[in-house]
């Protein structure tokens, strides 16, 4: 099943264990159900189910889930049925002999009346046609296998079926399974009788039945031909092809990631409420069927649960991503072999930031194995779990990726599977051991952080050794990963990317890379090929605008060629070692990286805004002054620059006037508090003869003391140094042309000014 908030609301679902009680020391092993009479004016049904079960202890009593349906008999030719009680949604058959260890029975249970339905699950009546969705949102738990049939409600006791529905003859009945028999009684009405070979949960058995009409098709499937049928209303057929125009190809590319269709049809029917992964008969709603490929996804969703979900199933509520998250990334993936791999990546990086922006929300943060009951259609299951699963496939490679879910979904076939299970599995298969990166992602709430902290190049003959250090955090834990693979993207002055990876565990990283080039940057995760906790974006300006990120924008006021902005959104906050005997508090949840490189000149400011909605962890009272700090790298300190204040304590944008490559965050400073010389001396002027300059330049003050960082265009440090005196001259003779900032610090670490430097 599949959420989304468009036109109609879709979900896939999932339940906790029903009452304990409920198969307690039973199996079953089949069911048949007959489904005699439906009344769609009364909306009731009469039936009668047999239930073959092996007993795995000694029991006296048989408990089975049943909902609102009255049980008028239980015979069975197998065992001693001296009775029954009904209780609730528990069905009791109580025993005048006990059933053995490993012995086999079965029950015949003759029930009916009105149905159940919690306004998405159970028996769904709907003008002239009906049918039933396996799981139900009101519901707790959410299975409702249970009304329709008696049974074990839930996902780990799994069996096959057999299933008749009797209709009037006008009408069409369609059930999960093979179709083997469609009978004409004779007296105005048909029987179709179904059958599913295969093992699976109650709530994965479907009907419905109605004044359907069928479209198929046959698609050429790995191993066999594969039925496709649709059944839909008659005015709605002229719609099915073009809605289902690109089902084959979406097929055959689960196939080849996954291995072969796992059931016996390719089957979806129409449901008055939404989509719903049952085998062979999918339900979809109206919505879907548009004529065209705007909802083609939920066709993608519904089949991948063909292989995660139905073939093998989470054994846990709690661990719902194991069928939703993979499920929702099938349905994006696809795209990459309907179309291209780009619409894949632009669709995922959407969902990526979906799942940052849903901390707002209080999901974003959670585990993927330990997700509440009331949270397991939110984000976190659906988008976080999809982007866990795309994080995976790039941590493995896509090949390796798709041969370890093969090997998982073989060893598993038709059985409730963990986290830790799939974790063992793709261990087993790769001998990767999976360990660090499942407590990473699955096991711990939050997210990684990864940032380049720093790099440097060293010529090496005709190429370059660039030595790059890392470190990771977590967002919203103290988790520091082992196992990371990290890829890093290395740019070149005509905005190339080459990318390479490194492996490290702990807290920091480092390696070296031989490049042919010298790279003007290097980037974590230029591609987001992992979900981690920042919002990348790039933007090349050839004209006046603005460059977007989070609570940030860069204004372009002129250019006479083009820009190349990088926006990195840290949602962790920066270290600030170094700066500890400052009076600021620092944002624990924010900072930017930016990187610029301009071909030819360009004025670009930029506009950080701060609110108290956003920012409350550090705006408390008006006695907090936001302020805004900037550094080169990690390698270096914090200092306070430059910028022009708009608004008031609660709500305002810091304009820096000249946007300079580096890191930014927000800090704090209680104006109640501030002591002598702590905020900048903005009436100190500067200046710098003669610019532009050649082989050297004169920097004057009226300060005599204080201290000159110069960085170039790119945010990197050139040189540091004390000045005593009013002026000093300083060699310029070995910078390469371009253009260089000369910043100008004061005592407190409070850049006073900063200066433009153009390098002839």
């Amino acid at each position: 099943m599949k959420k989304t908030l468009a036109i109609i609301l879709i979900f896939t679902t999932f339940f906790a264990m029903a009452k304990a009680q409920s198969g307690e020391n039973i199996d079953v092993t089949h069911y048949e159900i007959h489904l005699n009479n439906l009344d769609f004016t009364n909306h009731t049904l009469e039936a009668v189910t047999t239930v073959t079960l092996t007993a795995t202890s000694t029991v006296s009593t048989i408990d089975l889930e049943l909902k609102s349906l009255i049980v008028s008999n239980v015979t069975s030719s197998d065992a001693n049925v001296s009775g029954f009680t009904q209780d609730g949604d528990v069905l009791t058959i109580n025993l005048a002999t006990a059933l053995a260890a490993n012995t086999s029975a079965s029950f015949t249970i003759s029930y009916g009346g009105n149905t159940f339905n919690d306004g998405w699950g159970g028996i769904l009546w709907s003008g002239g046609y009906v049918c039933n969705m396996g799981v139900g949102f009101e519901s707790v738990p959410h299975n409702l296998g249970k009304t329709w049939f008696p049974c074990v409600d839930n996902f780990t006791d799994k069996a096959t079926y057999e299933v008749f529905v009797t209709v009037p003859t006008a009408l069409a009945a369609v059930c999960g399974g093979n179709l083997e028999s469609n009978i004409d009684n004779g007296n105005g009405t048909h029987t179709v009788h179904y059958v599913v070979p295969q093992e699976i949960a109650t709530y994965h058995i479907s009907f419905v039945a109605g004044d359907y009409v069928e479209w198929a098709d046959t698609y050429e499937g790995m191993e066999r031909d594969i039925p496709i049928n649709v059944y839909v209303k008659p005015s709605q057929l002229n719609k099915v092809e073009g809605t289902f125009v690109n089902v084959k190809e979406i097929a055959s590319y689960f196939e080849n990631c996954y291995g072969p269709y796992p059931f016996n049809r390719i089957g979806y029917a129409i449901t008055s409420v939404g989509c719903m992964e049952h085998i062979d008969n999918i339900g979809i709603t109206s919505g879907v069927l548009t004529g065209n490929t705007s909802q083609e996804s939920y066709i993608a969703h519904e089949m991948s649960h063909m292989w995660f979900g139905n073939k093998i199933t989470c054994a846990r509520a709690e661990e719902m991503w194991l069928n939703e998250g993979f499920a929702q990334f099938c349905g994006i993936n696809y795209q990459e072999a309907v179309y291209d791999e780009a619409t894949y990546q632009d669709e995922m990086n959407g969902v990526m930031e979906t799942v940052m922006k849903s901390y707002d929300k209080n999901e974003g943060w959670l585990a993927l194995d330990d997700v509440p009951m009331d949270m397991t259609y939110g984000n976190t299951v659906y988008q976080k779990g999809a982007t866990v699963v795309h994080t995976l496939r790039n941590y493995l490679g896509k090949d390796l990726f798709n041969e370890a879910m093969r090997h998982y979904l073989n060893k598993f076939a038709y059985q409730s599977v963990t986290s830790n299970d799939l974790r063992d599995a793709i261990t087993e298969y790769t001998g990767i051991d999976m360990t660090g990166f499942f407590e990473t992602y699955v096991s711990t709430c939050g997210e990684p952080h990864y940032a380049i902290d720093w790099f440097t190049c060293t010529p090496n003959g005709s190429q370059f050794d660039v030595e790059v250090s890392t470190s990771q955090r977590h967002r919203h834990s103290d988790h520091i990963g082992s196992g990371v693979i990290l890829e890093l993207a290395f740019m070149d002055s005509d905005w190339n990317i080459v990318t390479d990876t490194m492996h490290w565990d702990g807290q920091y990283g480092h390696t070296t890379k031989t490049l042919d080039f010298q790279p003007i940057a290097v980037f974590a995760d230029y591609y987001n090929k992992a979900l981690d906790a920042k919002i990348d974006r790039n933007y090349v300006m050839k004209t006046t605008g603005k460059a977007s990120g989070m609570y940030f924008e860069a204004n372009v006021a002129s250019i006479t060629d083009s820009t190349f902005i990088h926006i990195e959104n840290h949602l962790v906050g920066a270290d600030h070692e170094g700066n500890n005997d400052w009076e600021y508090t620092f944002h624990p949840d924010k900072y930017w990286t930016i990187f610029r490189d301009d071909k030819g000149t360009a004025d670009i400011n930029g506009v950080f805004t701060y609110s108290k909605a956003n920012d409350g962890c550090i705006i408390h009272t008006q006695n907090d002054s936001v302020v805004l700090l900037w550094r080169p790298n990690a390698a270096t300190i914090w200092y306070l620059i430059p910028y022009e204040t708009y608004g008031t304590w609660q709500l305002g944008r810091l304009t820096v006037p000249e946007l300079i490559s580096g890191d930014y965050t927000f800090a704090v400073i209680d104006k109640s508090h501030l002591g002598a010389g702590e905020l900048p001396q903005s009436e100190v002027s500067f200046t710098v003869t003669p610019n532009p300059a050649e082989s050297q330049i004169r920097i004057a003050s009226e300060l005599d003391e204080y201290n000159v960082l110069i960085v170039n265009a790119l945010g990197q440090t050139i040189s540091t140094f004390p000045v005593k005196g009013k002026e000093k001259i300083i060699s310029i003779s070995d910078y390469k042309s371009g253009i260089y900032y000369i910043n100008f610090i004061d005592r407190n670490k409070n850049i006073i000014s900063t200066q433009k430097l153009i390098k002839r």
